[in-house]
């Protein structure tokens, strides 16, 4: 069975293509993280609770530090599925930018599981690329070439 090897160029292309790509999701979750260090917690108010097969979801209206009232949607964790009931209050926190849409619990560190995936990604890539790009090696003396 002849077995055809993809050509240098294709994987040249999709593991340049790949490296750009996990280089931009990277700084993006960096970003991201920075960012939500940046924000505070809040006490909100629980004002509507939501059951979504084994999920929670909660309807929550808090006050930022710069005097800003959100009204946002967010998953209770896991681990705490408790009884949290409308007029209940709960401990938030909010990004520096967009505090409104980038709501969590306070304590729920799920979002360091994008940075960890990106940089696995990014080796991932940079090792193909390195496998892609390098000079192929010389072929073998023709001294070798009868030999079993």
């Amino acid at each position: 069975m002849v077995r055809r090897r993809p050509s240098r160029r294709l994987l040249r292309a999709l593991s340049a293509f790949g490296l750009v790509f996990t280089f931009a999701l990277t700084a993006l979750a960096t970003w991201s993280i920075v960012d939500d260090s940046r924000g505070s917690e809040a006490v909100a108010e629980v004002l509507d609770v939501e059951h979504r097969g084994a999920r929670s979801f909660l309807t929550v209206r808090f006050t930022t530090g710069r005097g800003e009232v959100c009204q946002a949607l967010l998953r209770v964790s896991g681990d705490a599925n408790r009884t949290v009931g409308t007029g209940d209050r709960i401990r938030v926190h909010h990004a520096g930018s967009d505090p409104c849409l980038r709501v969590r619990e306070a304590g729920d560190r799920s979002g360091w599981l994008i940075a960890l995936v990106a940089v696995v990604l990014l080796l991932t890539f940079a090792i193909l690329t390195r496998v892609a790009w390098r000079r192929p090696r010389p072929p073998l003396p023709l001294r070798y070439a009868g030999m079993p």
